[in-house]
């Protein structure tokens, strides 16, 4: 199975520098999505592909309530088929050509299922949870591997806030005990901005929606009885980031992979996955491949470990 490269035009690039978002509304093709979807399950059953455990972790399956938001982070030490999609050039491409910068640099990839009556998660700000990071700034791929309808509790966003004067904290995104939107609306406020305008993004499987670092965003809970909504996300940094000096500022994940005495992101942590060169991190090629490369890459077979 091939994919077709996406070639942005002037105006999306403009439209996501005005308003901190794009959506593509067909992204990945059926195959690749049941591809990505069918690893979930076991992953969070603990069955560990590489037998490395991801980032975070919430919402286990016969620990946490049934209706909670499962979401993981580092998907891609536990699974190589994930990480041929996390390590994606093309993935990589977009979101640095959206930002303007030379090149992409692997930051983080997550998912996120919410079940019917999964509660909400908070209004937030990625760049927030990479403070350590200089430039503290990433893109996001956030693509649809469900229906994303706003019943359901689909991505929310706020046209142009990734351009307010506004201060932001490292926050809790589940088990809220207030509005899931009360930071969105003390931002708001210190922006001067009386009515912020909050977009659902409705999608359909395989369409996805490229995030600026600072656009404020978040999700209602899933209020439908028969609709599980699931996604997949993958950051991307500038290729030239590096770490700010140690202690400088939050890096709840990112700074426990920094290497002592140096400011380089080791790029067996965070790889360069696009430059306009064609420069890709040798380790992408050993440990995964490119799913999304023509033509695709398959990974390499290794035990499943429980």
């Amino acid at each position: 199975m091939t994919h077709q490269p996406v070639q942005l035009t002037e105006a999306q690039r403009s439209q996501f520098q005005t308003d901190g978002f794009l959506v593509l509304e067909s992204f990945l093709a059926p195959e690749w999505v049941d591809r990505i979807a069918s690893r979930f399950d076991p992953l969070f059953a603990t069955q560990f592909e590489t037998g490395v455990y991801p980032d975070e972790w919430h919402g286990r399956p016969g620990l946490s309530q049934p209706n909670a938001t499962r979401q993981m982070s580092g998907l891609w030490r536990c699974d190589r088929t994930v990480a041929s999609f996390s390590f994606s050039a093309e993935i990589a491409r977009l979101n640095a050509t959206l930002a303007g910068w030379n090149g992409g640099r692997f930051a983080i990839d997550s998912c996120w299922i919410k079940p019917p009556d999964a509660p909400a998660v908070s209004f937030h700000r990625n760049n927030t949870y990479a403070a350590c990071i200089a430039p503290s700034t990433m893109i996001t791929c956030w693509i649809a591997l469900s229906d994303a309808i706003a019943t359901a509790g689909t991505l929310e966003v706020v046209p142009g806030s990734h351009q307010w004067h506004c201060e932001d904290q490292p926050r809790f995104l589940h088990a809220l005990k207030d509005d899931y939107r009360q930071p969105l609306w003390q931002a708001a406020a210190a922006a001067g901005v009386a009515k912020p305008e909050i977009v659902a993004i409705e999608l359909p499987p395989g369409g996805c929606v490229f995030v600026h670092g600072d656009l404020w965003h978040g999700s209602a809970g899933n209020t439908t009885t028969d609709r599980t909504r699931r996604s997949f996300a993958v950051s991307t940094f500038p290729a030239d980031a590096a770490f700010r000096p140690p202690g400088d500022a939050y890096g709840y994940i990112f700074s426990r992979y920094r290497r002592m005495g140096t400011s380089e992101m080791d790029e067996s942590f965070f790889p360069v996955l696009w430059i306009p060169d064609g420069y890709r991190s040798p380790m992408v090629t050993a440990y995964c491949g490119d799913a999304l490369a023509v033509p695709a890459q398959s990974p390499p077979q290794v035990a499943i470990v429980s």
